[in-house]
């Protein structure tokens, strides 16, 4: 059986008038689909006999034309397509390019869009299953099932048009050392790079999945979740795995890395043990155990950069968006890492409900005095699912449910993104005006100047720089 796995094109945002971090995004670099790798590789491990190949539209910079091509050239029996609701509309016209071309195609939706709207998406007719939850045991189930020519109502995880009524329950992998390494060899792997790492290529490594937190603008299917780890030992033999392929810059997406702060020093014991000479960036609280010793010897393996969700310098906004952090820790953990020579990296978001204009100055003049190395500034806008969504809509601040009727009509973009009681053009204004003042000044430009990174890297931040605030 041929199985062949889609990541869209990311040609239509539903936010496209956000232009700006339009720009951004596509100044930034590619990341391979991690999620794709995870379900593709377990499935060649398990089903030997399957033929699997993985077309990753964005950064092979693949049009319908060219998908439509691959597709034929390749002759799948069941295509897998990643679905995203901000590119819903790609990920729909990638299934109707697949069932064009042979109607008797299976497809396959997963992806986070179809944790939050499953049942919206399998009445698509271009979908036949639809992955409800983490997908490397369950897919693999459905194409065993399809092998044999039986329909695969009977599995859990699966959606299809005929059990769409049943009590469904998002599916979770348990034991992560049970799943294979990413087999990344299966993509182009020298193509991804990333605009923020000391070289390129690179990767991205998930060393646990979930998130104890619960914060109320984000409706990841991983928060307020047990957190699941991989062994250390599981961690470093995939890193073993990557740098025999050449690879020495790797990103960890896991939502808190830090969470174990003993697991943490476990995975360093063991770089620095087997001397692999790497980079690596990853996600942090501000408010975990990250003491000079730890990060210390986080540097020593290799840590280059931590990444940390900031949010808001206002404390009745902290709380507001249920994250709570102190600021005063905020401070004494971004000036820790730099005491170390860890570089730093914090996410700041405006227009946040009842913040007023004062209130965003001042998180922007947060983020320069804590003299971070790279600060992005985005819009809030309310996401599906999440705590703030839904409330205001119950509350009628948001008087109709707009991510549902995009859901419905793709083809039309989602205009009023930003909170209802902010002025959609003060935002736009904020957001500008919040990147100009934090990366064009004279000290950050100098910082970055002999920050220490190859050449390419400081050239290609110098010509983005140019192109997205000069132009």
């Amino acid at each position: 059986m041929k199985v062949l796995f889609i990541f869209p094109p990311k040609n239509n945002w539903a936010l496209r008038n956000i232009k700006l971090h339009k720009k951004i995004d596509e100044e930034s670099g590619f990341y391979p689909p991690l999620g794709i790798l995870y379900v593709a590789s377990y499935l060649k491990k398990e089903l030997p006999s399957c033929e699997v190949k993985i077309i990753d539209a964005p950064s092979e910079k693949l049009d319908y034309i060219d998908i439509k091509t691959q597709i034929s050239n390749f002759a799948p029996d069941v295509v897998g397509i990643y679905f995203c609701t901000e590119y819903l509309y790609d990920a729909l016209q990638t299934a109707k390019v697949v069932k064009q071309l042979n109607s008797k195609i299976f497809t396959v939706a997963g992806g986070p869009h179809v944790f939050i709207y499953p049942f919206e998406t399998i009445k698509e007719p271009e979908i036949d299953f639809v992955i409800y939850g983490e997908a490397e045991i369950v897919f693999t189930k459905l194409i065993e099932c399809l092998k044999i020519g039986k329909f695969p109502d009977d599995i859990i995880g699966v959606i299809t048009k005929n059990n769409i009524d049943k009590d469904h329950k998002i599916q979770y992998v348990e034991k992560l050392d049970g799943l294979t390494f990413p087999n990344r060899t299966l993509l182009n792997y020298k193509k991804y790079k990333s605009f923020i790492t000391y070289k390129n290529p690179i990767t991205t490594m998930m060393t646990s999945r979930g998130c104890a937190y619960n914060c109320y603008y984000c409706n990841s299917i991983e928060r307020a979740k047990k957190v699941r780890f991989h062994s250390p030992e599981y961690v470093v033999k995939e890193i073993e795995s990557i740098v025999k392929l050449g690879i020495k810059d790797i990103i960890f997406f896991d939502e808190n890395f830090t969470f174990d702060i003993d697991r943490v020093e476990a995975i360093c014991d063991l770089l620095i043990e087997k001397k692999l000479n790497i980079r690596w960036h990853c996600r942090s609280r501000a408010d975990m155990k990250l003491d000079k010793r730890i990060l210390r010897k986080m540097k020593e393996a290799g840590c280059r950069m931590i990444q940390f969700g900031i949010e808001t310098a206002t404390p009745h906004l902290q709380k507001l968006i249920n994250k709570h952090l102190d600021l005063e820790q905020v401070k004494k953990v971004i000036k820790l890492c730099k005491d170390v020579g860890i570089l730093t990296y914090g996410n700041f978001m405006l227009g946040l409900p009842t913040e007023t204009p004062k209130e965003m100055l001042n998180t922007i003049n947060f983020a320069i005095k804590l003299n971070l190395d790279y600060a992005p500034f985005g819009v809030f806008n309310p996401l599906p699912k999440s705590v703030f969504y839904e409330k205001a809509i119950k509350e009628g601040i948001i008087n109709k449910d707009y991510w549902l009727e995009y859901v419905k009509n793709p083809d039309k973009p989602i205009s009023n993104y930003w909170w209802p009681l902010h002025n959609k053009e003060m935002l736009n204004r904020m957001n500008y005006l919040a990147f100009r003042k934090f990366y064009f000044r004279v000290n950050y430009i100098l910082k970055a100047i002999f920050r220490r990174q190859s050449l390419t890297q400081k050239f290609w931040q110098a010509k983005s720089v140019v192109r997205l605030f000069l132009s």
